[in-house]
């Protein structure tokens, strides 16, 4: 499952940056967000501040009037439901102590019910000390949607990977073992706003009266 496109250009970029003498990977400090160019809007920045806590901020978007919410300064683990804790934990912890990188194809809800496959690459990246605790992250459309508007800004919540593969960036691959999570329903969408404002009991009969 080679990346190709977008991703491939990031894979390709991370390959470029320099590293400090005898550094594994390289430090954040390195990237240079002019480069990025066309990946701005599809880049997020992780930072594990421990195992449950992975802060989340994104790099750029072409449109961020349009985001009722700004996507940063949250943590990942707030997307995931608490029986993935520990698969997404390990998939964080694979990337930054191998140090490896993650290709992912997942399956995320959209508007109307409707499914989407994106791919995802990560990456990792040092602090200034060349402690591992950075994470660039990319998501992209598999196939654009037609309905898609605004831009590629996704925040995956790693709820249904249908498939994951790691990179050897030079350090071989990292041998996880995944627990299988449970099936859980597929998620309803919330009640209508409006529907707080309805009466609770049914209508009262043709002819009769309602006290005040």
């Amino acid at each position: 499952m080679p990346v190709s496109g977008v991703l491939e250009q990031l894979l390709n970029y991370w390959q470029s940056l320099p590293r400090n003498q005898g550094a594994h990977i390289p430090a954040r400090r390195n990237l240079n967000i002019a480069e990025l160019h066309e990946l701005l809007p599809r880049i997020s920045l992780l930072k594990r501040v421990n195992r449950f806590d992975v802060q989340v901020s994104m790099f750029g978007t072409s449109a961020p009037a349009l985001w009722h919410n700004p996507v940063a300064g949250f943590n990942a683990f707030d997307l995931t439901s608490p029986d993935l804790y520990e698969n997404t934990a390990k998939l964080y912890d694979a990337v930054l102590e191998q140090p490896s990188g993650a290709h992912l194809v997942e399956k995320v809800y959209r508007h109307k019910g409707r499914d989407a496959d994106i791919a995802s690459l990560y990456l990792p990246l040092a602090d200034q000390n060349g402690s591992p605790i950075y994470i660039i992250g990319c998501s992209v459309y598999r196939k654009r949607p037609t309905y898609g508007r605004i831009n590629d800004r996704l925040v995956p919540d790693h709820q249904k990977v249908t498939s994951i593969e790691f990179l050897d960036l030079g350090y071989g691959k990292p041998e996880v073992k995944f627990e299988k999570p449970h099936r859980r329903p597929r998620p309803e969408p919330d009640l209508r706003w409006w529907d707080r404002f309805m009466p609770s009991k049914p209508r009262p009969g043709k002819g009769t009266w309602i006290d005040a």
